[in-house]
């Protein structure tokens, strides 16, 4: 008979570690979750939830408390930031809830953490806040997390901890994330400073050589969501999200006329650099795993960082089910198995997307502009088809 019950301790309570800590918890896991911050962190701005995202949230039965708070986008629409021209667009609403079963949403970070945390206390997940915890390797059957002088024991320890993650760096040894020359900016508006076009529940993007920019309603929030990315050379910052100044969108993007009175408006901003790591094969190392962008950052131009780090938690509880003759360790290799080659894809189809926001101007530019907006005259769903591998994902059974 298998055993029924085991302990796992999670570090970091960002988006997927608190997906993890639920599905778990909801499978009757003994489950602790570790936080260095004092608090749920309220920092952030939108973030894009697609149906292979959702589909997570549907299981773990919170999908109407985020639909409440969230806004839904109708479509995508792709216009040159240099003249405001139509480029294309992709229907998504009522179109991708009948194609996949959900919907694309948009909710504010805070929101989408603060639903979490409520559910993993309902449940009954641990939460340890304000201290760091460092995992040590496994003795026996079981591995440590040392957090404020304390020594605690679990079967399993998952790190969710981030780009920068010490429990990636401790255990695997992998080179520090690699920039990708890549940065971003974000910044937030009140719905009521800016014009009625940018109210539209439509993400708008706009591509010019060597940057673009995604702007998008949190009706919920009031505010109107807006990040700038920018091709760069070099990057010095720590940390994920620093301070910058409003001037130093406004030179990089001050030809994009059409956000000319959002720049205007600006006066808070936060960027950061765009990491990667060396793929690796296997996210695992005896009865420790490492989850979302511990083990695989994405860049956002598919917006997928927090879709694939709830696909991760579904996936990694799914393998972690007592089974007849269960064995962590072979759990684990399981899950790496299984996300490995669909986050490498998920990778390379964002990488895509950089290349193609950022062409610059030219005949060869003006004429994929031209195709993509014949297709989508043509063959209104055929853009949106291209990603069914994406958004038909099932959470497993």
């Amino acid at each position: 008979m298998p055993r029924l019950s085991f302990n796992v301790g999670v570090i970091g309570a960002g988006i997927g570690g608190l997906a993890l800590s639920i599905l778990l918890k909801k499978n009757n896991w003994n489950v602790t979750v570790f936080e260095r911050s004092q608090s749920i962190s309220e920092l952030g701005a939108g973030v894009q939830l697609s149906p292979n995202g959702i589909k997570v949230l549907r299981s773990m039965g919170i999908e109407n408390e985020i639909s409440q708070v969230a806004s839904s986008a109708e479509r995508i629409v792709l216009k040159r930031g240099l003249d405001d021209k139509f480029i294309t667009q992709i229907s998504l609403g009522s179109t991708a809830t009948k194609r996949y079963g959900a919907s694309f949403l948009q909710i504010h970070r805070s929101d989408l953490i603060n639903i979490l945390y409520k559910k993993a206390c309902e449940l009954g997940v641990n939460f340890l806040f304000g201290n760091e915890a460092v995992a040590e390797p496994s003795k026996r059957n079981s591995s440590e997390i040392h957090c404020d002088k304390n020594i605690f024991n679990f079967d399993v320890i998952v790190g969710a901890d981030g780009v920068h993650s010490m429990t990636r760096k401790n255990f695997f040894q992998f080179a520090e994330p690699k920039f990708l020359n890549q940065i971003a900016y974000r910044a937030t508006l009140s719905l009521d400073q800016i014009d009625d076009v940018w109210r539209k529940q439509e993400i708008q993007v706009l591509v010019g050589p060597g940057r673009h920019i995604v702007i998008y309603p949190l009706i919920s929030k009031s505010l109107l969501n807006i990040v700038f990315c920018s091709d760069e050379k070099n990057w010095t910052c720590d940390g994920w999200s620093n301070i910058a100044e409003p001037i130093e969108v406004t030179t990089r993007f001050e030809n994009f006329f059409p956000v000319n009175d959002i720049l205007n408006q600006i006066t808070s901003v936060h960027k950061w650099g765009l990491l990667g790591y060396e793929n690796r094969r296997n996210w695992h190392v005896g009865n420790l795993a490492l989850l979302g962008d511990s083990c695989h950052p994405m860049l956002p131009y598919l917006a997928q960082g927090a879709n694939q780090a709830l696909e991760d938690a579904a996936s990694l509880e799914y393998f972690l089910r007592p089974k007849s003759a269960f064995n962590i360790f072979e759990a684990l290799e399981f899950y790496s198995e299984f996300r490995r080659d669909r986050v490498l894809k998920v990778q390379k189809f964002s990488s895509r997307n950089a290349k193609l926001y950022h062409l610059s101007n030219g005949p060869a530019t003006a004429l994929k502009h031209k195709a993509l907006n014949l297709v989508s005259r043509v063959l209104p769903n055929f853009l949106l088809g291209r990603f069914d591998w994406l958004y038909n994902y099932e959470t497993p059974r």
